[in-house]
């Protein structure tokens, strides 16, 4: 019997590290994108910011360039592209979510193994995270 508990126990603990694997992954997928979305926002005003300049500079001077007025509109809409994308995505309450997650499980396994609790109450808790929907967590988090 003490076999086939300790293949339930490694069984277990395999399935957890997997879980914390793929939650940090995609913690540090979703930090990742929130980095450039907030960096490439931050670019598109500044090249905006110099095209307008630009233009304003030459204005009355010479026609303007296509490619100068595409430019401009290009990075119009980038501007507000880029952060409704990130408001619609919700990458940095994602993370936090994959974070949290992640953590819970982390501690989780400590606690297992270390023997701070049996192995039915770490399945039952495990459960209990697994069955919360990410999602909803997601649109809760402020």
């Amino acid at each position: 019997m003490d076999e086939i508990a300790n293949k339930h126990f490694e069984a277990f603990i395999e399935e957890l590290d997997r879980e914390i694997k793929w939650e940090w992954r995609h913690e540090k997928l979703h930090r990742k994108m929130m980095w450039y979305i907030n960096w490439a926002t931050w670019v598109s005003r500044v090249l905006l910011l110099a095209m307008s300049t630009y233009e304003l500079n030459n204005y009355g001077k010479s026609a303007p360039q296509l490619w100068s007025k595409l430019t401009i509109a290009v990075l119009s809409v980038l501007n507000l592209g880029f952060p409704l994308m990130s408001a619609t995505f919700r990458f940095q309450q994602r993370q936090e979510v994959h974070d949290k997650v992640a953590r819970e499980y982390s501690s989780l396994r400590v606690e297992l193994v270390s023997g701070q609790i049996s192995l039915e109450d770490a399945v039952k808790r495990f459960t209990d995270t697994r069955r919360q929907p990410t999602e909803a967590l997601i649109r809760r988090t402020p």
